[in-house]
C-alpha cells in the first residue's frame, strides 16, 4: 500500500506475509554509547563509554560473536564526543551496522554516515507514535528518499518504532531482515532489535561500573587526571577534545573484517 503523506512524500506500507522468501547470510554490528557526568576541581567531566556487539544472521538465526568496548573521559559536557565516538566506530566496520540514532539529524551535523546502516530509534513523539500505528503487525512503513524514513512494527504487542536507513534494500526484504533481528522477547521494548539491545546495555553496563569510582575520586581533595587516568587501562590515544583519554577492549574471538 502506498500513501502520501502532508509533506508530499510517498510511503509505502507492507506486511511480512512469510519470512521464509527471503533467506540473510551476513555479519552485522550493534553501535550504542552511554555516558555518565561527574564534577571534578576541574569543572565538569564526563565519562564515555560505546559499545560493538556482533553478531551473524544465517537461515533467520542470530549468533552472537563477541564484543568490543571504547571508552573515553572528556572536560565539559559530552555528548557530542559520544556521538562522533559511535560513528567513527561504525564507519571501521566493514559489515551491516546498527544504530540508536537519528541519522537524518546527524547528517546535519556534519556526522559521516557508513554506507550499511539501519538506524532505530525507541523514543521519539508519544502522539507521532500514535498517529502512525496500525494493526497486524509485522508491517513497515518507508519513504523514498536519501535516507528513506519511516515506522516498524514487529509485534502486535509491541512498540512502533521510528527507521532511518541507506540500505539498498526493498521494503519487504528490509521488513524480513528485521524480524529476524527482533525474535528475543523483551519485556520493556517487544518487538526490539535484539543487537541493538544487547549494544545498549552493554554501554550502561560499563558506565555504571565506573560510575561509583568516578563520583567517589570526584569528591576528594587528591582527584587529579592521573587518578581517573588509572580507571581507565590498555590502550590511550588523544581524542579530538583537550585532556582526553580512550581506550579500547574487546570480549570473544571476534575480527572485525565482516562482510556485507
Amino acid at each position: 500500500m502506498s500513501v502520501i503523506n502532508e509533506s508530499g512524500v510517498s510511503s509505502t506500507t507492507v506486511r511480512l506475509k512469510t519470512e521464509n522468501n527471503y533467506v540473510f547470510d551476513l555479519e552485522l554490528a550493534a553501535v550504542d554509547g552511554s555516558l555518565h557526568e561527574f564534577f571534578t576541581d576541574f569543572g565538569q567531566m564526563t565519562y564515555i563509554v560505546v559499545s560493538s556487539v556482533f553478531f551473524s544472521l544465517c537461515e533467520g538465526k542470530l549468533e552472537y560473536r563477541g564484543s568490543r568496548i571504547k571508552e573515553a573521559i572528556v572536560e565539559g559536557k559530552g555528548e557530542e564526543v559520544m556521538r562522533r565516538m559511535e560513528y567513527e566506530e561504525a564507519s571501521s566496520l566493514n559489515m551491516l551496522v546498527l544504530m540508536d540514532r537519528k541519522i537524518t539529524m546527524d547528517l546535519t551535523l556534519g556526522m559521516k554516515i557508513p554506507p550499511s546502516t539501519i538506524a532505530i530509534v525507541k523514543d521519539f513523539d508519544q502522539m507521532e507514535r500514535k498517529k502512525v500505528d496500525q494493526p497486524d503487525a509485522p508491517w513497515l512503513m518507508l519513504t523514498e528518499g536519501s535516507p528513506r524514513t519511516g515506522y516498524v512494527k514487529l509485534s502486535n504487542q509491541g512498540w512502533v518504532f521510528r527507521l532511518e536507513t541507506n540500505l539498498n534494500m526493498s521494503p519487504e526484504q528490509l521488513l524480513a531482515l528485521l524480524y529476524s533481528m527482533s525474535r528475543e522477547p523483551i519485556p520493556e521494548a517487544l518487538g526490539y532489535n535484539y543487537p541493538l539491545f544487547l549494544a545498549d546495555k552493554m554501554a550502561k553496563y560499563y558506565r555504571d561500573k565506573s560510575k561509583k569510582a568516578l563520583d567517589f575520586l570526584s569528591t576528594k581533595e587528591l582527584s587529579r587526571y592521573r587518578t581517573f587516568r588509572s580507571l581507565v587501562e590498555g590502550r590511550r590515544r588523544i581524542w579530538n577534545t583537550s585532556r582526553s583519554w580512550q581506550t579500547e577492549r574487546s570480549e570473544g574471538n571476534y575480527q572485525t573484517h565482516g562482510r556485507w
